[in-house]
């Protein structure tokens, strides 16, 4: 059976083929599938012609003696501007294209020396104002007879001439490009020269899946030729690339930005945030969401304005998001039926989250994205949280582009929207010995497009042991807290200082215990030690050590240069004492200087005090 299709094919055209007559036992050709081959005993019928025959008979092909005459088959005729002839392209058999012009007297001159190039069909150009540019005269006729303005180039695949750009000035165009290499290559000359003027220029490759070098033809053989304008009209025009110039005038009807959420949400753009693993991003992004949708500063962070948010969880299961929501009523004392139209919570276990997805090696919006969009609108959501990003699309992560290409679709749903998006996205795994830098997005996994596309971002890390032993906290107390950092202020001043959150446990009445974050404010080096009290101690490093050198900002166990050993002799705790002489160096209260060591013998490095900046009397 297969060695018929094969010999069915051959004979009667691949590109002709009706794929949704055909059938595992017969073969259907042409348009209306007039012409029938049977599979299984190669008998084939042409219902039109009303002949008939078999695969096996024999095919005797004629072919043309090498110094045979060429034949013309068929003319086109290329008129100007003022409908006057100005060449003919003419095909021949064997197939080949000449192309010439009249002599004016009667004859011809086989070449186009001196003749201004036109596009084809000129006449149904002009007066149109949507045009389809095909490879082919014999295309054009034909979706003309259709009543559709069509036109081409003489000459077939290849470049643009650039006398027929100025033909297309504001018209809406669509170019069929014939399913080849050279035909798209074609298809993409013509656009980048029609685009400087057209109204639109979309591409439209319809023939793409069907047989090689498939051309607008054979599209109509094999469907509804009523449907071709709406098959063109239904791809997306390419944007046109122009200069904007600058007009003062046009700066003070600028809009200000829509800030929603302090200075990390803004309506029409898409937000990161940054966080390994298991330190509460879920909760505070809940929190958030929370605070977004009752209008109430509950961390101690602006809300600009009440607005409805969107979670979308994309690891965790609706009910879980449940408990937190109702963990975080109960810590900050608000009714749950005040979330009631204004939060919106979905889980990935219940629906995927898909925005985007490759598709022949080109990152593309997916139909859910769409969704989103239409639920979004329908809404009227502000804020659309998704935990966390890297389940939000199928592109490959370390690829800038097609992350990149992700990021557009957000970026597209933000605006079209008019909403902020959040996105949480995970650090990278981290080295052995690996200490996260709080504030540093560039360990966040994947590629690096992230970063460049978000137009805000943060990072979320758990308190060091070295910032757990500067505030005095017990050792197991240091993962209840945690830290946010603005990692990219495109919009906004950086934060001066780190926003702590410090961890609850809240008690259900179904007798779930569920995490919570609150404000933490971490405790004060300079509490209990007064203006005098600095003034002394301030003054006493200044003198330096009874044996000549000087006193030490770097602190060494038992060392007796350690400056902090003056704060804690009047009542200073060790860390305190440590983070107070590191406030008193950024300050430049005291400051590091050069000095002669009488008991060392040699240049050394010692702390000065700054009179200007000593507390008290002074001051």
């Amino acid at each position: 059976m297969s060695n018929f299709r094969a010999a069915a094919l051959a004979r009667f055209g691949e590109r002709k083929l009706n794929q949704k007559m055909s059938s595992a036992r017969e073969l259907r050709f042409g348009r209306h599938g007039a012409l029938s081959v049977n599979l299984e005993n190669g008998a084939w019928f042409d219902f039109e012609a009303d002949e008939g025959g078999h695969l096996d008979d024999e095919i005797v092909v004629v072919e043309p003696a090498q110094n045979a005459p060429r034949l013309i088959v068929a003319k086109y005729d290329y008129f100007d501007a003022a409908g006057k002839l100005a060449f003919q392209v003419c095909r021949m058999a064997p197939k080949s294209f000449r192309q010439r012009r009249p002599d004016g007297r009667g004859g011809w001159h086989w070449n186009l020396e001196g003749v201004q190039p036109v596009p084809y069909r000129l006449d149904d150009l002009m007066a149109a104002s949507e045009v389809v540019i095909v490879e082919g005269e014999k295309d054009a006729d034909a979706l003309a007879a259709l009543g559709i303005c069509a036109t081409t180039k003489a000459g077939g695949s290849g470049g643009w001439p650039e006398e027929l750009t100025d033909y297309f000035a504001g018209k809406r165009v669509f170019v069929v490009p014939d399913n080849d290499d050279a035909g798209r290559k074609t298809a993409a000359n013509t656009m980048a020269a029609v685009s400087r003027v057209a109204a639109s220029v979309a591409l439209c490759d319809i023939c793409a899946g069907m047989a090689r070098k498939a051309d607008v033809s054979d599209w109509l053989e094999v469907n509804d030729p009523d449907t071709l304008m709406g098959v063109l009209r239904s791809f997306s025009a390419v944007d046109r690339v122009v200069a904007s110039g600058f007009v003062a005038g046009q700066m003070m009807a600028v809009e200000p930005r829509r800030w929603l959420y302090g200075k990390h949400l803004i309506r029409g753009y898409v937000s990161a945030t940054v966080s390994p693993g298991g330190v509460g991003k879920t909760t505070l992004e809940l929190t958030e969401a929370v605070a977004l949708a009752t209008g109430r500063d509950l961390l101690g962070v602006r809300v600009r304005e009440r607005t409805r948010v969107w979670h979308y969880n994309l690891e965790d299961p609706r009910d879980e998001l449940l408990r937190r929501v109702w963990a975080i009523c109960e810590h900050f004392r608000i009714d749950p039926r005040e979330l009631e139209g204004w939060l919106f919570l979905d889980s990935g276990r219940d629906c995927k989250l898909v925005v985007a997805e490759p598709v022949d090696g080109v990152v593309v919006a997916t139909p859910a994205s769409l969704h989103v969009i239409d639920q979004m609108q329908r809404f009227d959501i502000g804020v659309l949280q998704v935990d966390p990003f890297v389940k939000s699309h199928w592109a490959e992560e370390n690829d800038n582009k097609k992350i990149d290409a992700v990021l557009d679709v957000f970026g597209d749903i933000s605006k079209l929207c008019g909403a902020a998006i959040d996105l949480v996205h995970h650090t990278r795994k981290p080295p052995a010995g690996f200490v996260a830098v709080a504030g540093d997005i560039n360990t966040a996994r994947g590629a690096g497009a992230l970063a460049g596309a978000v137009r805000a971002a943060r990072t979320i890390t758990p308190m060091s042991d070295k910032e757990c032993e500067m505030f005095g906290l017990e050792p197991q107390r240091r993962l209840w807290h945690v830290r946010v950092d603005d990692a990219k202020g495109n919009m906004s001043a950086p934060a001066a200082d780190a926003v702590w959150y410090e961890r609850h446990s809240v008690e259900l009445s179904q007798g779930d215990w569920v995490g919570v974050l609150a404000p933490w404010t971490p405790p004060d080096a300079f509490d209990g030690l007064s203006v005098e009290a600095a003034r002394r101690v301030l003054l006493m490093i200044d003198q330096g050590l009874p044996d000549g050198q000087r006193y030490s900002a770097t602190y060494r166990k038992n060392s007796e240069r350690w400056a902090g050993n003056l704060l804690t002799d009047v009542g200073i705790n060790e860390n305190a004492a440590k983070a107070i002489i590191s406030v008193w160096l950024k300050n430049k209260v005291v400051f590091w200087d050069k000095y002669h060591s009488p008991k060392r013998r040699k240049e050394e490095s010692g702390l000065f005090i700054n009179f200007d900046l000593l507390p008290g009397e002074n001051a």
